[in-house]
């Protein structure tokens, strides 16, 4: 076959762009540290890239969640284990005055504001609030509960994973703790003050196992409480481990291996330079390298 003159020009030109062109791809690896700066550069590890993209942007949703259940049940199990050691003052000022040398007009009446004093340290506590919530009122979280323990019904829960089995209750309300039991907590709170003040020490007795009921319940719902907190703690674990594994694979797949990328670019630059040197001696000149300047 007859090689002419136009081949070697298109050859040469062909190929000394095509080499142009991969030192300008080695530049934006160089200049981005990524080797996927288009969906050109390769389709097949930007198709990868974007299912990792999104299983972490995923993760990253779920753990916020997280963050926001344990921050909501971290702050209910507090405010319940102040809840338990009120209603264990209260307990201990019963049992004070079932004891037959307790049982003056003076005594019994101390112990009963005593008492009240800790049944309003209860009733502050289920009005804690977190930002603008508040903690124990269920799906009516946005007003007071003391008095109206009735209103705070309805669990919270989150999805803190992708299962169906990953949904998480973060939220107590103040109708379990308050209206739960043999006899409600408030009737209970609001007995033991009377049977005090008035002196009726006959009662004391079943008012303490009404108290004892109400205390379970608290000390129950606070472990329940707890479980969650393991539940979410241990799918907060694992998914910190599968972004860490995810992370690692997205800069594995995106990542330029630097020391390559120098090495192939001085090598496209010096086989540039020698095609554009040998370029000059395989092109002819023309007319117009015989034309005056001006």
């Amino acid at each position: 076959m007859r090689v002419t003159q136009n081949m070697l020009t298109q050859n040469f030109l062909y190929n000394i762009t095509s080499t142009n062109q991969q030192m300008q791809k080695l530049e934006n690896e160089l200049s981005t540290g990524k080797t996927l700066n288009q969906p050109s550069d390769n389709p097949v590890a930007v198709a990868q890239d974007m299912a990792v993209r999104a299983d972490l942007s995923q993760t990253t949703g779920y753990q916020s969640t997280i963050n926001t259940a344990l921050s909501w049940m971290n702050n209910t199990s507090s405010a319940l284990q102040n809840i338990i050691s009120a209603l264990q003052g209260v307990q201990t000022d019963v049992t004070t005055a079932m004891n037959g040398t307790n049982q003056t007009p003076a005594g019994l009446t101390a112990l009963g504001e005593d008492v009240a004093g800790l049944q309003h340290q209860v009733e502050s506590v289920l009005d804690t609030q977190q930002g603008a919530s508040y903690l124990f009122g269920g799906s009516n979280n946005t007003a007071p509960q003391s008095g109206n323990y009735a209103i705070s019904n309805g669990s919270i829960q989150y999805q803190i994973g992708s299962a169906s089995t990953d949904l998480v209750t973060v939220n107590v309300t103040a109708n379990q703790i308050m209206n739960t039991g043999t006899s409600g907590l408030e009737n209970t709170l609001n007995q033991i003050g009377s049977d005090l003040n008035s002196q009726n020490t006959a009662n004391l007795s079943s008012d303490l196992q009404n108290l004892e009921s109400n205390l379970n319940n608290v000390i129950n719902i606070n472990a329940q409480v707890g479980a969650n907190i393991q539940q979410a703690t241990a799918m907060q674990n694992q998914l910190n481990q599968y972004a860490t594994t995810m992370s690692n694979e997205k800069g594995v797949i995106e990542g330029a291996n630097m020391a390559q990328v120098i090495t192939q670019f001085q090598t496209d630059q010096t086989v540039y330079t020698a095609a554009l040197q040998m370029g000059s001696y395989l092109l002819l000149p023309s007319l117009s390298n015989y034309l005056p300047n001006g």
